[in-house]
């Protein structure tokens, strides 16, 4: 699912968070359906800087391959996780900066970017685990899920290799969460920094836990 946003408001800020944040990224008039999504199709503006050597008549493919590995992969704290750029819309012309002859371009485009909100169900893969809890990824996104909100069937085996934690209230196989184990779980808060983004999960609930 990804969804078209054709304005991002300017009260979407990290300090926002839940429904009101995922309002503010989507818009006024938002409905249940469009709320369900994570990815979002967003206009973007950036400032590029090339130095003298690249200006000529191939400055547009040099934006272009600059953009691209500039902001591919990359974290903003306001957008999210910026998966590809789709279009590039506009840029402007170059102002040299005084006294070093670089040149600075904004460059407007489209892009795919990931955002997790409070309360979403994702699919991670679990990285380390420890007597605390265990870390696990989503993606790009980094999910601490604590001993607390692991539900209370699991005990910590620290004697396993590797260590996991461990519920047996079954007859067959004891169920684990161990390094690389594949877990559903729901995003109970998140933290924005300008760079990053890290999010609070639980497995303490229905249709949670280690997907077989």
């Amino acid at each position: 699912c990804v969804q078209r946003v054709d304005r991002l408001s300017s009260a979407a800020s990290p300090s926002l968070r839940g429904g009101a944040e995922r309002e503010a990224l989507l818009g006024a008039g938002a409905g249940r359906a469009r709320a369900a999504c994570m990815f979002f199709h967003i206009p973007i503006e950036r400032e590029l800087l090339l130095h003298p050597r690249l200006l000529g008549p191939h400055v547009t493919e040099h934006l272009k391959e600059k953009l691209l590995a500039t902001v591919e992969g990359s974290c903003s704290g306001r957008h999210g996780y910026i998966i590809s750029v789709t279009e590039i819309v506009s840029q402007t012309k170059g102002q040299i900066r005084e006294g070093t002859g670089i040149t600075s371009f904004t460059m407007k485009f489209n892009a795919i970017v990931f955002r997790p909100f409070k309360g979403e169900v994702l699919d991670a893969t679990v990285t380390k685990v420890n007597k605390m809890g265990f870390f696990a990824e989503v993606g790009p996104l980094p999910v601490f899920v604590s001993k607390h909100a692991i539900p209370a069937d699991m005990t910590f085996d620290q004697n396993s290799n590797p260590a996991s934690y461990v519920s047996q209230v079954t007859d067959e196989q004891p169920v684990r969460i161990k390094p690389e184990s594949e877990v559903r779980l729901r995003i109970v808060g998140t933290h924005f920094d300008a760079n990053e983004i890290r999010a609070i999960g639980t497995i303490r609930d229905d249709y949670l836990g280690v997907v077989q």
